[in-house]
């Protein structure tokens, strides 16, 4: 079976299975880096049979995807100070703290194929990308609650903050350190959106 074949139907996997095949695919990157990554080495680290792998997921691609989506979810928990820039300053040193060698190697590598390909830079923006700009974006909204930013200014405040964090992981024009977060915190609370029209965020 081929990797873009599409999923087979089967029983629904398990929770525990599923956990160890996400675990499996960052272990694995972690050890012969995003190159070395093969679903049967996926699957045998994870104690799953090969079908099983390929009935859940299309691709080595999707596996690091959910993987990489999942440790976020696990590493960057939403917090809940009671002010916007409390809220983002915490978010944001978590974010730097997560981007461990591993994980910035894979983001590196997830980047360079999606450039290269329309469908893959697709599979990232809504596998991935998407689940970070939703946790992002729930902060914000609490602040708009609380009268702390324009409504308006929340789309474009997402993109700052992962534009301004794609940017330094893949060019490296700069760290990705406390200093980052702890700015790009203030930079957002001390903006305002001028525009009546909302920002169009996807």
């Amino acid at each position: 079976m081929n990797e873009g074949e599409p999923r087979r139907p089967g029983r629904p996997r398990s929770e525990r299975a599923r956990e160890a095949v996400l675990a499996a695919a960052l272990a694995l990157a972690a050890e012969e880096g995003p190159a070395g990554l093969h679903m049967e080495a996926i699957a045998r680290r994870a104690g799953v049979s090969k079908e099983t792998l390929y009935r859940w997921w299309r691709s080595k691609s999707e596996v690091v995807l959910d993987a990489l989506a999942e440790q976020g979810r696990q590493a960057i928990p939403l917090p809940d100070i009671g002010a916007l820039e409390e809220d983002l300053r915490a978010f944001l040193r978590a974010t730097v703290d997560a981007a461990n060698p591993t994980t910035v190697g894979l983001l590196r590598a997830i980047a360079a194929a999606a450039a290269a390909d329309d469908a893959v830079a697709i599979e990232v923006r809504d596998r991935f990308l998407a689940t970070r700009r939703a946790d992002l974006r729930q902060l914000l909204e609490r602040g708009i609650g609380r009268g702390e930013i324009d409504p308006n200014f929340v789309g474009l405040a997402v993109d700052f903050v992962y534009g301004s964090l794609w940017y330094r992981l893949i060019f490296q024009v700069g760290p990705l350190d406390y200093t980052w977060a702890d700015d790009v915190a203030t930079a957002i609370t001390n903006s305002r959106a001028t525009d009546p029209q909302p920002y169009q965020d996807r």
